[in-house]
């Protein structure tokens, strides 16, 4: 192992009738804006992809340019411009908006269409015999956000997601500052749809969403994930459900494994790293680390619900048992 690899450890086992037939390795960083409180693994200060976790860093732009205020953008259109969306009608809904306050059309979408990741959207799509369109590019929301900052800038909307763009160098400036990070000590690549997309510590992840959720000056993304959560994911989406059954808890889903939960009110944040990124061993995790916390407790019973940690059969036998294998206590 080279020394700056990260040590993952087991946090998920499925047990199977007794045996053990499936685990999962991570890393979780339990930090307030000072200070680590607790690391579950060593990430050696590994750097990781922010993904689709950058998503909020990167539309809070649009407040520091009153954008937001200047186009008249609602909470739910803000929260889109953060969302990995499912593509259902909603999200739909509030994208065409945000393009339309902004001069903009699909047409401008950089982001390459794909299947909506809604099994009901998809059927439709399937029964009518249409074709996924840009706007159902999980990342269209984000990508408005991007040509609305183009606007107000005066860059040229053309290529905006080229790495050379002025838009890259003023997005990735802005989401280090909130990291707290030097713009030497990132990595830069492409996230899935295009868009620049840095690497840095989870530490420096956590603290960006802290900086970010617990400033008064981004009070309306703070609102936007609040008041809107079917609109940041979709039905069964990971960020989704946290939100909903938790009290003043924000949390945002990203891509190979990752997601970030915030406290508003104790102002510390749970960072996550599944491995294998396997999306139901990081639910799982998500959920045991919440309760461990006592974060959900007023819900605890629809967080049990969700989180059961049971192995059945398709006619529901009960078999075995998802455990968790570590203490952030």
């Amino acid at each position: 192992m080279k020394n700056n690899e990260p040590e993952y450890v087991k946090l998920i086992e499925y047990v199977r009738s007794g045996l053990v037939e499936q685990v999962h390795f991570g890393l979780i960083i339990h930090l307030n804006k000072k200070n680590i409180i607790k690391k579950i693994g060593r990430d050696n200060n590994y750097k990781f992809y922010h993904r689709s976790c950058m998503k909020p860093m990167q539309a809070s732009v649009l407040i520091d340019l009153g954008a937001d205020k200047k186009y008249g953008f609602t909470e739910e259109e803000i929260a889109l411009c953060c969302a990995s969306h499912t593509g259902d009608k909603i999200h739909q809904k509030y994208i065409k908006s945000i393009l339309a306050k902004t001069g903009f059309n699909e047409n401008d979408l950089l982001c390459a269409p794909h299947e909506p990741l809604s099994r009901k959207e998809c059927d439709y799509l399937i029964l009518n015999g249409l074709m996924p369109q840009k706007i159902h590019n999980n990342c269209s929301g984000k990508h408005g956000a991007m040509l609305t900052v183009c606007k107000e800038k005066g860059y040229s909307p053309k290529n905006y997601k080229d790495i050379n763009h002025p838009l890259s160098d003023f997005i990735i400036n802005h989401v280090c500052n909130l990291c707290e990070v030097s713009r030497n000590d990132i990595i830069i690549s492409k996230d899935g749809c295009g868009l620049p997309v840095i690497a840095t510590t989870l530490e420096q992840l956590g603290k960006g969403f802290l900086n970010l959720f617990t400033n008064t000056k981004y009070q309306k993304i703070t609102n936007a994930f609040l008041n809107n959560p079917l609109l940041i994911g979709g039905e069964g989406r990971l960020d989704t459900q946290i939100i909903q059954n938790s009290k003043n808890i924000v949390a945002k889903a990203g891509a190979c494994g990752l997601c970030v939960i915030v406290n508003l009110i104790k102002e510390e944040a749970i960072v996550i790293k599944i491995a294998d990124s396997n999306m139901e061993a990081r639910a799982f995790t998500a959920f045991e680390a919440l309760k461990q916390e006592k974060w959900t407790e007023e819900n605890s019973v629809r967080i049990n619900n969700i989180n059961r940690g049971e192995i059945r059969t398709l006619d529901y036998d009960l078999i075995g048992d998802i455990n968790s294998c570590f203490s952030l206590l």
